[in-house]
């Protein structure tokens, strides 16, 4: 018999990539696997509008701003991570936002 927390694992895992295919699929779905998850301390990360951090985000994209305040923060998560009881499944990886300079290049 398969110990419970190595079941508990295997259906988080599955519970993950279901998340991750029902992004664009079906968004309320997706929404209520994350409050599902949640529920057994599960957490989403999405950092969207937080500053980038290194140490918990990887940053897989630059997106260009003129907006010297949004500068190195999180423009948008490109997948989401995941946290179980604070201990990290998946970093999120994320797309950061990088000001233009004046001579049109991202700092």
């Amino acid at each position: 018999m398969t110990a419970p927390i190595t079941e508990r694992a295997a259906l988080v895992e599955l519970c993950i990539d279901l998340a991750d295919r029902l992004r664009t699929a079906g968004p309320g779905l997706r929404a209520r696997l994350h409050r599902g998850l949640a529920d057994v301390g599960v957490v989403a990360v999405e950092p969207d509008g937080l500053p980038f951090d290194g140490a918990h985000h990887d940053a897989v994209d630059r997106e260009p701003t003129t907006d010297p305040a949004r500068d190195r923060t999180v423009a948008s998560t490109e997948r989401t991570g995941y946290l179980d009881h604070g201990r990290v499944l998946r970093r999120p990886e994320v797309v950061v936002y990088a000001v233009r300079t004046e001579s049109g290049e991202d700092r």
